[in-house]
């Protein structure tokens, strides 16, 4: 917990809910005239991922827009993608813009699916339906449109250049800027777990005798067929339930496990 104090940040799990008044139309296939469309107020979003961390960027030569915003280490290109819509969402509400038809791009196949389903159990998805519902209050035809992502169009290129140069800036502020992704605590925790289950074995094998060893050899060579984290860590720990699903199933039981084994050591 010490060495990794976001696991128990607020998570993008949230209680499902159902939306069935939806104003806005999601478009998943693409439109090969889209360059010639002038009618639209067009807004190109996207969302990047590298190794200095993620971001997002917006850019509407329709409304003079260009937005480069880093989200940190931590977030997933989903979640990038999710807040470009937000962010694009949010200018045409600070701008005023009413009474136009507004057509939002965005090459997250999976993102715009995530709006068109009735249901949402995602705290990010829900705040980007919130910010949608916003921009066709104000008398807005509002239309969602995926792109393919490095098309050659010049609002796609210009808005991906965006998104990873926000994904190389530091990060304003405390993280995690967004909740995390639910499944974020579970993963660190595996990586975690594998690796001092690694280092618990390399300290056991060259002292126990082959023959004990599960799927030991008596050809004198260490043997690690058969050694596994999710079969024998909890078997070495006290105060830990033998039934390793339901340890991996509860953060704080998790992180509790891991303080058993030494990790804040």
């Amino acid at each position: 917990m010490e060495k990794e104090p976001m696991l128990l940040s607020v998570s993008d799990k949230f209680p499902k809910q159902f939306v069935f008044d939806k104003k806005y139309k999601i478009q998943l296939h693409e439109d090969p005239n889209e360059a010639l469309n002038t009618k639209d107020v067009r807004i190109f979003t996207d969302g990047s991922k590298t190794e200095s961390g993620t971001g997002y960027g917006v850019f509407s030569e329709d409304l003079n827009i260009q937005i480069a915003t880093p989200l940190g280490a931590h977030n997933t290109v989903y979640q990038a993608e999710c807040m470009g819509i937000i962010a694009a969402a949010s200018a045409t509400l600070v701008r005023k813009v009413k009474d136009y038809s507004i057509r939002i791009l965005s090459d997250s196949r999976s993102v715009l699916q995530a709006l068109q389903s009735h249901s949402i159990t995602s705290r990010l998805i829900y705040n980007c339906h919130q910010s949608l519902m916003e921009v066709r209050n104000n008398n807005n035809n509002v239309t969602l449109q995926w792109i393919k992502g490095h098309s050659g169009s010049r609002g796609n290129d210009a808005d991906d250049e965006l998104a990873r140069r926000g994904s190389e800036m530091a990060a304003i502020g405390s993280e995690p800027i967004v909740p995390l992704p639910t499944v974020w605590p579970t993963s660190v925790i595996r990586q975690q777990t594998k690796q001092l289950h690694n280092k618990y074995w390399m300290e056991v094998l060259p002292t126990a005798p082959v023959q004990s060893l599960p799927g030991g050899r008596g050809d004198g060579r260490p043997h690690r067929s058969g050694v596994h984290g999710r079969d024998h860590l909890p078997g070495q720990t006290s105060g830990v339930t033998e039934d390793s699903p339901e340890v991996i199933g509860d953060t704080r039981d998790l992180i509790n496990f891991l303080q058993e084994l030494g990790w804040q050591d």
